[in-house]
């Protein structure tokens, strides 16, 4: 074979070499070195779940009374004593304080008057009679509880002097208090006497209530419309003007799809929310989703519909590029 022969074979070779490379990395799709590139990502997923939901209108409030109770001087007096205190619970027929009439009251005060202006024996002798005959005919009269109920305002202290009709205590009854919802104005037609309701607060278990009244005036300043809430129990009386927060609902419980709170991300750009699914192929897949009432952590899933028991990504998504191959952990 000629020098000329032998060249041309071994190019031929090295072209042939060259060309079973290349199809031995297309034929399968991917080759090691594009594996390695591709990365499997750890992360922790939940499924898709069928849920109750319902909707609901939130609105921030305070307990209010929505009745009082006061109890007034029958005439003028000294308050000679005032038991209970704020928070302090009274029962009807309950004596709370006494008054002692102006009239005794002055007399014994002129007895005590004369007993230390008296200069001799007779004089002082004259003196402690008029102070006994005066502690003796003292008019204490008792006062009264006319209901039931917690005290939440006290008018009036021992020692003070009392006009005729003016306040001296005040109480409410568990039954008038009540949670007193600012609406937004754009929710005050969906709010129904009779609906139920939940009010939170800081620091306390939900506690379970009834639209009791929609006020027809709505406050010019915030622009919001006020409900009466009444608790479905008695139980212990809320602290009065103690702030809070309701959930009325203002439609009936349905079943539906439900996606974990921890699995919506906001697009920063577009405010979006969006969800990583993960596909048949191992890869998560992001999708813009549009979500509905919301309870426990959940929010309903109202588009796209996406089977029940569907995976998604709660936990590793955020900045996770779309496609990504991910491995859910166990």
């Amino acid at each position: 074979m000629s020098a000329r022969t032998l060249r041309f074979s071994c190019a031929a070779a090295a072209c042939c070499a060259v060309l079973l490379s290349g199809c031995g990395r297309h034929a399968g799709g991917e080759d090691e070195s594009t594996t390695a590139a591709d990365p499997v990502v750890a992360v922790e997923t939940r499924a898709i779940e069928s849920r109750t939901f319902e909707d609901l209108v939130t609105a921030p409030g305070q307990w209010r009374s929505g009745g009082e109770n006061v109890l007034v001087a029958p005439f003028g007096a000294t308050l000679d004593s005032l038991g209970p205190r704020i928070g302090d619970r009274v029962a009807a027929g309950q004596t709370v304080g006494w008054l002692v009439t102006r009239e005794s009251e002055a007399a014994l005060r002129g007895a005590e008057l004369l007993a230390r202006e008296a200069r001799d024996e007779a004089g002082r002798a004259e003196a402690r009679r008029a102070l006994e005959i005066a502690r003796r005919d003292l008019v204490r009269v008792p006062l009264q509880a006319r209901r039931s109920g917690e005290v939440v305002r006290r008018s009036a202290e021992p020692g003070a002097q009392v006009a005729e009709g003016a306040e001296i205590l005040c109480t409410v009854a568990s039954e008038a208090v009540v949670f007193e919802a600012h609406v937004p104005a754009h929710d005050a037609a969906r709010i129904r006497p009779g609906q139920a309701a939940r009010i939170l607060a800081p620091g306390r278990p939900p506690r379970r209530a009834t639209v009791q009244r929609l006020l027809p005036a709505a406050s010019a300043a915030d622009q919001t419309a006020l409900a009466w809430l009444a608790p479905d129990s008695l139980g212990a009386t809320p602290e009065l003007e103690r702030f809070g927060s309701a959930a009325i609902a203002v439609g009936a419980p349905r079943r539906g799809p439900g996606v974990p709170d921890s699995a919506l991300v906001e697009d920063d750009l577009t405010g979006a929310l969006r969800i990583a699914v993960i596909g048949a192929d191992g890869r998560a897949h992001w999708r813009v989703v549009t979500v509905g009432a919301g309870a426990d952590g959940w929010h309903e899933l109202a588009s796209p519909a996406l089977p029940i028991g569907t995976h998604v990504i709660v936990e590793g998504q955020r900045g996770l590029p779309d496609s990504t191959r991910v491995k859910p952990a166990s």
